[in-house]
């Protein structure tokens, strides 16, 4: 789904827009020169949506060149297997998320707690997906005209990070699960999910400048969208943890 040129939503599930597969997290790719740069994976159950997606956009899947995960949870890396073998994409993490999905740790991405709760089928298997490069705070990645940053948001989960993303015409943040639109966060009753954490990231998210937010589920902002870590800095500062989406 093409938001504007060089910026597509290329997968997104029950708790987005419906585009592929229901378990699927909202996956954004971003233009940088000649290649594009794609943030977080989806769930893998349905790797083939992927290229359709592609071809309904008319986008050249060779074009499709790195991969970069903001954490482990099986929405966000469950497709990043499939799609590394198919499109040759060379693929980037922190260093504790890739540690987890390389070793394929199921355990610490929580997914047998969320099998148990009800969030994925039964019958959902994890596919182990190699890393290619850590990403660093202090070493942010250059691709062509495009700058990426990593941001440590941890929170929703301890290895949580968040992608400050600065293109030609925007300074987007790509921000997984640490922060979403209306000021909200996403809390969860898994061993590693800290509210203190995620009322740390909030301040962090909240001190740097940035024009478009780009969540990992629901709605994404074009514009002025430093208004929604304003909003849940709203509540930190009272001492008090934003709104969950997670009901």
């Amino acid at each position: 789904m093409k938001i504007e040129d060089g910026l597509h939503l290329v997968l997104s599930g029950g708790a987005g827009f419906d585009l592929s597969d229901a378990f699927d997290c909202n996956v954004f790719m971003i233009a940088a020169g000649d290649t594009w740069l794609l943030f977080d994976a989806g769930a893998g159950r349905a790797p083939d949506r992927f290229a359709e997606i592609l071809a309904g956009d008319g986008i050249d899947p060779g074009s499709v060149g790195h991969l970069f995960l903001t954490h482990g949870h099986a929405d966000h890396s469950g497709g990043a297997a499939a799609l590394r073998e198919r499109f040759g994409l060379r693929t980037y993490a922190g260093a504790a998320t890739a540690k987890m999905v390389s070793g394929g740790d199921t355990a610490g991405i929580s997914l047998e707690r969320a099998i148990e709760g009800g969030v994925y089928p039964a019958d959902y298997r994890y596919r182990a997906c190699p890393i290619d490069t850590v990403v660093e705070t202090a070493n942010p990645l250059q691709f062509g005209p495009v700058t990426v940053e990593m941001i440590e948001t941890p929170g929703h989960s301890f290895d949580h990070v968040s992608y400050l993303v600065t293109t030609p015409t925007r300074r987007i943040l790509v921000g997984g699960d640490a922060l979403f639109c209306g000021g909200k966060v996403a809390i969860q009753d898994i061993y590693d999910c800290n509210i203190g954490a995620v009322c740390s990231t909030v301040r962090t998210l909240a001190a740097r400048d940035f024009d478009t937010l780009l969540p990992g589920h629901l709605n994404f902002s074009l514009s002025d969208a430093r208004r929604h870590a304003d909003a849940a800095m709203e509540y930190v500062v009272r001492f008090a943890c934003p709104p969950s989406i997670i009901a």
